[in-house]
């Protein structure tokens, strides 16, 4: 079993135990917590690890949740989820002096050739009210990639999003039932946003693409999470209608590590990420 479903099996057995014991409380309370997230957070790290990147670069480390860096892109300065920090870069602290920030006396403690060597992965998910929050969703992923690209057009961006097929249903979790609802996630929707922003092969192409998305597709009715890999394994379950023709596999978590590394390696030193 890939780590990324050791994972997902624990992400499922925390959540549905967080229900048992206390209900729509407990659902809010572990997922506030960020307990489900950093399991995933630490599936792209390991997968970096074995990919021959130095653990030591991987920041927050391997099962670390602290620290984030901070990094000042052209609107904000935002914590970074997994960052990959070069080590033949010199940080270099300057005052932001730059869009909504160049009036706020802002440091940014690492400095344009540090952040733009420095490989970001952002990883989310949304397990409730999916339908109603998608819009929103999709613009905030859209502008978090504008946002660094905007100040580093050659940064290699990624982006890891966790959807259930079927949300869990609050209207039992009080009663201590795990149940889920009837209602299907549309994936098609998510398959086509996440395509046409994924991809990002050239610094000159379109600053609010990545260079590397994942969707994670999860099943979590089933006793072990089903992770779809494939679009005709979406559509065999009725998922997807048969004439869906874009590619989950370009979506795929099996090969983001290699895809993502691949296009930093065509922009920078890759060894300066790398166990030597």
């Amino acid at each position: 079993m890939a780590y990324i479903d050791e994972q997902l099996f624990r992400f499922k057995t925390e959540l549905e135990a967080a229900i048992l014991a206390g209900g729509v409380k407990g659902k809010e309370s572990i997922i506030r917590s960020s307990a489900l997230i950093n399991l995933i957070h630490d599936a792209v790290k390991y997968e970096l690890i074995q990919n021959g990147i130095a653990p030591s670069q991987i920041y927050p480390h391997f099962e670390e949740t602290k620290p984030e860096m901070k990094i000042a892109g052209f609107l904000k300065q935002k914590d970074q989820d997994v960052c990959v920090v070069p080590k033949n870069v010199a940080q270099v602290k300057r005052r932001i002096s730059w869009g909504p920030l160049a009036n706020e006396n802002v440091i940014d403690v690492y400095g344009e050739e540090y952040t733009r060597n420095t490989l970001i992965i952002n990883v989310r998910s949304q397990m409730s009210s999916i339908a109603k929050n998608t819009d929103t969703l999709f613009e905030r992923t859209f502008a978090e990639a504008l946002n660094l690209h905007m100040m580093y057009r050659d940064a290699v961006l990624g982006e890891v999003y966790l959807i259930p097929v079927y949300e869990y249903d609050e209207a039992t979790m009080n009663e201590r039932r795990i149940t889920f609802k009837s209602h299907q996630t549309n994936v098609a929707k998510y398959i086509s946003f996440f395509s046409a922003i994924n991809g990002r092969t050239d610094s000159n192409d379109e600053l609010y693409k990545y260079e590397r998305c994942t969707l994670l597709i999860v099943d979590f009715k089933y006793e072990r999470p089903v992770l779809y890999r494939s679009t005709s394994q979406l559509i065999e379950a009725g998922l997807l209608p048969k004439d869906f023709s874009l590619p989950l596999e370009a979506l795929s978590f099996d090969t983001f590590t290699r895809d993502i590394l691949s296009s930093y390696a065509q922009r920078f030193d890759l060894n300066n990420l790398k166990l030597r």
